[in-house]
């Protein structure tokens, strides 16, 4: 009898705990799409934003370079696109230092475009000396400007911004090809180094020398995009399946190893640490954006829509994220991790749970008296 009234003792102890687990428990959280916006026809292949204020500039690649601007607080189109001028092709990076923006071309030999952001007209145009090709990203410190050429090996130019002219050139050693991503901190530069396997190369801005290159491990192939938070900095790669490593920039040491994606979740082309989260973009059709903490366990995934192409870009916004859309026309997309929202319960079942403690005491009394 007594070991009947435990049972039946226990049972509503165990229902309680599963139904308040219920009442405690969040809705599963994800990334959804809170506002988008194409562009016209010929305004195609957005592969860099840049975020003033609630400005965004949208570089495309097209013949020649189109620049948009976007408003957004009503993510609307401001005015007309900025067209570059004939030979002034393939947007692949967008900066903006104090009041102007600088647009790197992708053209052979490479050039960079400046454009006054009050009135939204360009200033000038670099051309760079003849074999340095390909600006493929830029970076900027101390009144400096750097443009990464996509050359064997790779490249660096250093820009004076009060004269808009080349000072001095850098050249990786042998062997590191490619410059897709660069980052500034603490004095340094860091650049991508995407071979087979892939690296980071490390230099020195006082004196503009490479002080340090690390190598991944083999099958860590192709890095393309680099982003830092604090002492750590993470590498997407350009591989079939794509994947992100960490290196940790007080020792420039890999922490732990790669961490791969899943089959058909190919070639990440850009990265970034916003609130916590690490996100890539995907050049997959359609385009797909993993979200991932800091410890690069996976926290959420989006799939883009038919149409809508690579994620080439990204760019902070509060608590959201812009992305840029490598499709025709061109496309920009706002998304948001889903808040984890409480779960409520019906009143009758919130009833039942206010019910559950006396029932519980009842059966206890019962014991006891039985004993």
């Amino acid at each position: 009898m007594v070991a009947r009234l435990k049972t039946v003792f226990c049972c509503p102890v165990v229902l309680c705990s599963l139904l308040l687990g219920s009442l405690f428990s969040s809705a599963e959280s994800g990334l959804t799409i809170e506002s988008s916006l194409s562009f016209a026809q010929e305004e195609n292949k957005v592969t860099s934003l840049a975020l003033k204020g609630d400005t965004l500039y949208v570089g495309m690649n097209t013949l020649p370079g189109v620049i948009a601007r976007v408003d957004m607080r009503s993510m609307s189109k401001i005015g007309s696109s900025l067209s570059l001028s004939e030979g002034e092709d393939a947007i692949y990076s967008l900066l903006i230092v104090e009041d102007h923006l600088y647009a790197g071309l992708y053209t052979s030999p490479g050039k960079i475009a400046k454009i006054r952001i009050d009135g939204f007209s360009r200033v000038e145009t670099l051309t760079l000396p003849e074999g340095q090709n390909w600006v493929s990203c830029l970076a900027s410190s101390s009144g400096f400007l750097y443009a990464g050429l996509r050359m064997w090996p790779g490249k660096i130019v250093k820009i004076d911004l009060r004269t808009f002219r080349p000072v001095e050139l850098l050249e990786l050693a042998l062997g590191e090809n490619n410059i897709y991503s660069m980052v500034t901190k603490d004095g340094y530069l860091y650049a991508n180094i995407a071979m087979r396997p892939g690296g980071v190369a490390k230099v020195d801005l006082a004196t503009f020398r490479e002080v340090h290159s690390l190598r991944f491990r083999e099958g860590e192939d192709y890095p393309q995009p680099i982003a830092i938070l604090e002492n750590i900095l993470f590498a997407g790669f350009y591989s079939k399946p794509g994947g992100i490593v960490k290196i940790d920039l007080t020792t420039f040491e890999e922490v732990g190893s790669i961490v791969r994606f899943s089959q058909e979740e190919n070639n990440v082309w850009s990265l970034i640490v916003h609130q916590g989260s690490v996100y890539a973009g995907l050049d997959v059709r359609p385009g797909k954006i993993i979200r991932l903490d800091l410890n690069l366990r996976r926290l959420d995934t989006l799939s883009l829509k038919e149409g809508e192409n690579g994620v080439y870009a990204f760019a902070p916004l509060d608590g959201s994220l812009i992305c840029g859309i490598y499709s025709s026309p061109g496309k920009v997309i706002v998304i948001r991790p889903q808040e984890s929202i409480p779960q409520v319960l019906p009143f009758q079942i919130v009833f039942i749970l206010a019910l559950l403690p006396f029932v519980c005491l009842a059966l206890w009394v019962l014991k006891s008296k039985l004993r």
